[in-house]
């Protein structure tokens, strides 16, 4: 069941309300309000939301894909575009690892 919602949650990302959080997400991530996100703020930013699992190599190929066109950082567009498919993954695992925590079935 939580796997389902997160999935349907994530899945409204392309909606305006869905496209807000996601702006202000970004926001939030580019910590030096630089316009851009680069690896170390990708980094933390996953840490934060709990998601600690992702070792170096991982955050590496998410920021990868992310950098679209390859200047080493993501801009507001490519954060859009990869943002949703990252938080799907690793919400349902976080869930899944806290469920079993608290003895709950995902």
């Amino acid at each position: 069941i939580h796997s389902d919602l997160i999935k349907s949650f994530v899945g409204t990302s392309d909606s305006a309300i869905g496209q807000t959080v996601l702006q202000q997400l970004f926001k939030y991530v580019d910590a030096d309000n630089s316009g851009f996100i680069d690896k170390e703020e990708l980094s933390v930013a996953l840490s934060l939301l709990g998601f600690r699992w992702l070792k170096e190599k991982q955050v590496n190929g998410i920021f990868d894909r992310a950098d679209k066109n390859g200047d080493g950082i993501i801009s507001m567009e490519e954060f859009m575009d990869e943002a949703p498919r990252t938080l799907k993954t690793n919400l349902v695992k976080l869930a899944k690892n806290n469920g079993g925590d608290m003895g709950l079935l995902v």
